[in-house]
């Protein structure tokens, strides 16, 4: 650790200072594609899945599952982001992900997983949990 860091945490507590707005909601972004890079990793970033109806759905969903109303991230270009790192997109392939994502969201594809199915899969691990 530098002599500057040491000063500067004996001086100030860092703790106490938050980011606010723009910055709060760009870090905000930030950590949420580091997570949505970490999820989809799970799958081979090949040339196939570059073009996947299927691979775009399934991580529309997961943005619309993470990203509250209230955080107020855009999340069609949250998605375009994260398929722009992962794929390397130009400008041509951006606009036809987005024409993609539009079609998805036009026709209710894009959807949160229903509150039934939440509860029921809370119920089955408590009781999981006790046998």
């Amino acid at each position: 650790m530098s002599e500057s860091q040491t000063r500067l945490e004996q001086k100030v507590d860092l703790n106490l200072l938050k980011p606010k707005h723009s910055l709060k909601k760009s870090q905000l972004s930030n950590d949420l594609l580091v997570v949505l890079k970490a999820r989809v990793a799970e799958h081979p970033s090949t040339y196939q899945l570059k073009l996947c109806q299927e691979f775009l759905l399934y991580v529309c969903k997961i943005v619309e599952e993470l990203v509250k109303k209230s955080d107020g991230i855009n999340k069609k270009e949250l998605v375009k982001d994260l398929f722009k790192q992962l794929f390397n997109l130009q400008p041509p392939e951006l606009q036809v992900l987005d024409s993609a994502i539009q079609f998805l969201f036009d026709n209710n594809l894009i959807c949160k997983v229903a509150r039934s199915k939440k509860v029921v899969r809370f119920f089955k691990k408590k009781v999981s949990l006790l046998f």
